[in-house]
């Protein structure tokens, strides 16, 4: 039976692996040095290097083939379609259970006459990472804060842990054996330990409750305000705000619906986040506007995509000082590779300590990754109020989002939900509670990534902690501080 490859989990169904191709594994290294006056070598070391080899595909085409007979033509195009990656990409053997994560380089050469002819085309494939991984993945849930892993394959291989906090913690630690740990925050029993970051509010906008309708008017914003009076309802999974109805207007219109803080703050962090559809092309913003104790606009923070016919999404915060003078402190617009992509995951993040102000956003890619487990286009910056014109308390916000009424085009947009926290004063030896009840942390020792509820924090990896790999065989990891964390690991067996 002819044997295929697929590439991302897509095949070709006229492409074959030419028969006699042979599988290159264990691709271990030895360096050593030569000695004048002694026969042979002296050893240096052993490594798993880098591998290239070339990979011959049958191309079938006759008239009995998949779709008949291709042009020449035809043919360069789908398979320059199939193997234009610019990143790594899983290539499997339709016989294998096991991947490899790959490289191809070109050049492709086809015969110019290739109907009704044997075609062979050489693809060369670069293993930067040497292994072969399992297609099937398997986890197993702590019990009693111990999980055991069983690594069937030939060598070590990374996890990732999922860890959902039953209550708030000063830190996170999974640990193998005595020396390798994985660990986020302080559990220095010397320093005192207090939560300086309450939760104030959470809200995934799963219910329009609590949320007061403004009925008309106007956002005094320049860029991500307008005219509001329109009304919102659930998105079709109840995750999100989607309008409903638009005010008259030929500028931005749309809706805006508020909700007071259970106290007002001097000292704050808030998360926002949203979801763009790129697909259809047209303009839209949504905006989530923070206001003071006397209703007045204090910061905006959102997302525009100001084009009709093109993406050409960015991000803006925005202060506005006790007279409504607006000042743009942060602007970040899409990379070409971003506007590409269908659906976009937003999130953006204002910190206000003292004079500081801190602006962070990322997003995610969501057809590609939907668990939003590799954040793209970080940006990371901070503000001094060196003036102290924007040190109001904050009180409430406001989530606006609009369609400019002038083109009948709209980018669907939608707010997805706030996270508010008060940051109190905390000493310098003092311990946060920095994980905080149903809290998701996800830590990957494959990519070396950290998230905590789909932001970065390796900002609190503790110093000496490694992303370390579980052994071929059996592994138990130990998780602290007991009885606080709900986990998770998963991993897939590796093999030379």
């Amino acid at each position: 039976m002819n044997d295929t490859i697929l590439v991302n989990g897509k095949s070709l169904p006229w492409l074959y692996v030419q028969r006699g191709f042979k599988i290159p594994s264990f691709n271990y290294e030895v360096k050593t040095d030569a000695v004048s006056g002694r026969a042979g070598s002296v050893f240096k070391s052993r490594e798993l290097s880098e591998h290239r080899f070339d990979l011959p595909l049958v191309i079938h085409n006759d008239y009995l083939a998949h779709s008949g007979i291709k042009s020449h033509d035809d043919i360069l195009s789908e398979l320059v379609e199939f193997f234009d990656f610019d990143k790594s990409v899983k290539l499997q053997f339709k016989s294998k259970k096991w991947y490899w994560n790959v490289y191809f380089e070109g050049p492709l050469e086809i015969n110019s006459k290739t109907e009704n002819n044997i075609n062979v085309v050489t693809i060369k494939v670069v293993l930067a990472d040497p292994y072969k991984y399992a297609v099937e993945g398997s986890q197993n849930t702590a019990i009693s804060d111990a999980v055991s892993v069983v690594n069937s394959g030939t060598t070590d291989t990374p996890i990732i842990v999922e860890a959902r906090a039953l209550q708030n913690s000063n830190y996170f630690m999974i640990s193998k054996g005595d020396e390798d740990y994985f660990m986020i925050g302080d559990d220095d029993l010397d320093k005192p330990l207090k939560d300086y970051s309450p939760l104030i509010l959470e809200d995934e906008f799963k219910t329009l409750n609590g949320w007061t309708r403004i009925a008309n008017g106007n956002i005094v914003d320049n860029i991500l305000g307008g005219i509001v009076g329109g009304t919102y309802k659930l998105e079709k999974n109840k995750e999100g705000f989607e309008l409903a109805s638009f005010p008259e207007g030929k500028d931005w219109v749309g809706a805006q619906y508020k909700k007071g803080f259970s106290k007002s703050l001097i000292d704050f962090k808030i998360i926002v986040k949203g979801i763009i559809y790129q697909k259809i092309k047209g303009a839209g913003k949504i905006a989530y506007h923070i206001y003071d104790t006397d209703n007045r606009l204090i910061a905006v923070l959102g997302y525009l995509n100001s084009a009709e016919t093109s993406a050409n999404g960015k991000f803006i915060v925005s202060l506005f000082n006790q007279s409504g003078d607006m000042i743009k402190i942060f602007e970040a617009r899409n990379v070409p590779l971003v506007n590409k992509m269908e659906t976009l995951i937003i999130y953006m993040s204002l910190e206000r300590i003292s004079t500081n102000f801190r602006i962070k956003v990322w997003l995610y890619h969501h057809e590609k990754d939907a668990n939003r487990t590799k954040p793209l286009q970080i940006a990371d910056k901070t503000y001094t109020d060196s003036g102290n014109f924007y040190q109001r308390p904050v009180a409430s916000i406001g989530v606006y989002e609009a369609k400019n009424g002038a083109s009948p085009r709209m980018m669907r947009m939608h707010p997805l939900g706030i996270y508010l926290y008060q940051k109190l004063p905390k000493p310098p030896s003092a311990r946060d509670m920095i994980i905080k009840k149903g809290d998701l942390i996800r830590i990957d020792t494959h990519t070396q990534n950290v998230l905590v509820n789909e932001e970065s924090f390796l900002s609190e990896k503790m110093f000496g902690s490694n992303y370390f790999n579980v052994d071929k065989g059996h592994t138990e990891l130990v998780i602290n501080p007991p009885g606080i964390f709900d986990t998770t690991v998963k991993w897939q067996d590796r093999f030379l």
